[in-house]
């Protein structure tokens, strides 16, 4: 169960918008930053980090309010305990289209999240998104997921809280658009000011396997990783690392045409779908169970079928 969090604001329909994040300027393929090691050759076994758990090198860091550490394997049904399904109207957003609960599809083997035509030109996709319950602050998030494949579609793992609840725009994204799926993007915000950004080649198309995604997010900073390897980590003393607790979403989308230049225009048929079977957090100083515990490279989880 969850400890002590801070009241969830919402919609009337008990879900939490979709925060309103800057449109993500045209960028070049040539990452701002780099990877801090190089990836291992393709086939090397990878292995999770070790288990001395997310710490911190600032120990008179404060701390924020957080709820407990979890883990979800994504079941049969979402507990409503723990997941809000987004359903409602994306109004003057930079989405294309409304979240629809329909659009996330749950069975034995995880979750399934949708984009698909709604049929109406003001509005023409439907999307799909689930927000964790709670807010979560230090600590190390995880996600075993494979993002969508096709243009026009993002795939989402990340952190966010907003003006919606009364705070500043902090925020940690992974993000995967579906026209080019062997990259991974970072990015992060404080108080809406964004920090670096980056796009990650990794050594293999992240739309045909499931694989661990996760970032460690301390006082001092962030780390990213992909199957236990360390990706990219921020600088030391970077000022726009977010230090407000937020709600863990992950969600399938396409957006406006002014998103176009970023995510490409919509072409993936009848339906692009993105899979996650895993979700985990853990709060910094501990060592909880997290979904690195049960990741095993090379799998290809079955599809959820309605």
């Amino acid at each position: 169960c969850l400890g002590s969090i801070l009241l969830i604001q919402t919609r009337s329909d008990g879900v939490a918008p979709t925060p309103k994040a800057p449109v993500t300027p045209a960028v070049s393929r040539v990452a701002d930053m780099e990877p801090v090691a190089p990836w291992s050759p393709a086939g090397k076994a990878n292995t999770a980090p070790p288990r001395e758990g997310p710490y911190t090198v600032n120990p008179d860091a404060p701390m924020i309010e957080s709820g407990d550490a979890f883990i979800s394997l994504l079941g049969n049904e979402l507990n409503s305990d723990r997941f809000n399904i987004s359903n409602f109207a994306n109004n003057g957003s930079f989405h294309g289209g409304d979240w629809v609960a329909e659009n996330v599809v749950a069975s034995s083997d995880g979750v399934r999240l949708d984009v698909t035509p709604s049929g109406r030109p003001s509005k023409p996709y439907n999307l799909a998104e689930v927000q964790v319950a709670g807010v979560y602050g230090y600590g190390r998030y995880e996600v075993i997921m494979r993002p969508a494949k096709g243009s026009g579609l993002v795939s989402t793992f990340f952190v966010y809280t907003g003006e919606y609840f009364g705070d500043p725009h902090d925020e940690i994204d992974i993000e995967f658009v579906g026209n080019e799926t062997t990259e991974v993007q970072l990015n992060y915000f404080r108080d809406n000011k964004k920090g670096n950004y980056a796009h990650i080649k990794l050594p293999f198309d992240a739309s045909e396997e499931d694989h661990l995604y996760a970032f460690d997010w301390k006082p001092e900073g962030i780390s990213w990783y992909v199957d236990g390897e360390l990706i990219y980590e921020t600088a030391k003393g970077d000022p726009r690392i977010p230090q407000t607790s937020g709600r863990i979403y992950f969600s399938n989308w396409t957006g406006v045409k002014g998103m176009q230049q970023w995510h490409g225009a919509p072409d993936f048929g009848d339906r692009g779908s993105a899979y996650y079977s895993c979700v985990s957090y853990t709060p910094l100083g501990e060592n909880s169970r997290r979904c690195a515990d049960i990741y095993q490279p090379g799998t290809r989880y079955p599809a959820p079928v309605k």
